[in-house]
């Protein structure tokens, strides 16, 4: 299963319900190119992830960290931390992802798991990611582990949620006891920059429609404008014009493919004031037009 537009809240959290509430666990196949804008754009979500490259090349980034990884490296994300996900070159590179949520890691609340290797790992700067690879013996045995759990949820066999949850057992204590958490100083720097982070893009999901200045968006944060702009550029890796740009495009796309509403009233509707500006950056990252691709979309 792949999820082509990840729905997130106005705070960048994903709203998409991974697994049921019974059996919270969910694996995905997902192909960079056949997403809307060609890569996962940034989000959050309570459930942690692992993911395994299994064609090209992707960058993940967590915050301002950014890894590329080949076929068959992975990397383990923790609950609560922005990132997202792009190609390396090849833009049908792909990739494995189970999502679940850790409530499966402490048998019952208050459980002596629950708060001695389990709570206080979660939303920690110093665990926001792992990286694994084949080459370590002890992440060797992880990244064979999930794609067990992978194979178990396509061929559901009798108990096969109990498997699941054993695996997820073994794959969380190979992590904790592999990779220590240091005593980072720098670790409520590192909380206060993911906050600053998920106010500026609140900021930017709930008044997209409108015209506002990086000034605005600054005030949010406390920031000057230049101090904001250089503080997402470095957390994100991109301007923050860039990513309004992309955040309307996508909106427009969302529209495209639910309403009927017209180019023009998509684009004032999305905050981007003309219908020639928005095909023009429809076209530049879609390569086509709004109604060639709306058409597209009604035919497949």
């Amino acid at each position: 299963m792949q999820v082509y537009d990840i729905p997130i809240d106005h705070n960048n959290r994903e709203t998409t319900l991974h697994g049921t509430f019974e059996f919270p666990v969910a694996v995905y196949h997902s192909v960079m190119s056949r997403n809307v804008l060609g890569f996962t754009n940034w989000h959050w979500h309570k459930e942690m992830q692992f993911c395994i490259v299994t064609a090209g090349s992707i960058e993940f980034a967590v915050g301002q960290h950014r890894c590329r990884l080949n076929q068959r490296q992975g990397i383990f994300i923790n609950s609560g931390f922005l990132h997202m996900a792009k190609p390396a070159g090849d833009p049908d590179s792909a990739y494995l992802c189970l999502d679940f949520h850790p409530k499966l890691l402490r048998f019952f609340d208050g459980s002596i798991l629950e708060q001695n290797y389990v709570l206080p790992y979660l939303n920690l700067p110093a665990f926001a990611f792992v990286l694994l690879d084949e080459a370590e013996p002890w992440q060797r045995c992880v990244l064979k582990a999930i794609q067990n759990i992978s194979r178990l949820t396509d061929e559901q066999p009798f108990a096969y949620e109990y498997e699941c949850a054993l695996l997820l057992g073994k794959i969380w204590l190979k992590l904790i006891r592999n990779h220590p958490v240091p005593n980072d100083r720098g670790s409520v720097r590192k909380t206060q920059e993911n906050q600053r982070l998920q106010m500026i893009l609140d900021y930017i999901h709930t008044h997209y429609e409108e015209t506002f200045t990086v000034r605005d968006v600054a005030a949010q944060a406390a920031l000057s404008a230049s101090e904001c702009c250089r503080f997402f550029k470095k957390m994100t890796g991109e301007t923050i014009f860039s990513y309004v740009q992309m955040f309307r495009l996508s909106k427009g796309i969302e529209q495209l493919r639910s309403t009927d509403a017209s180019v023009s009233e998509i684009a004032y509707n999305i905050g981007f004031g003309s219908s020639s500006y928005f095909i023009e950056v429809f076209r530049k990252y879609m390569h086509t037009t709004p109604l060639r691709y709306r058409k597209h979309i009604k035919t497949t």
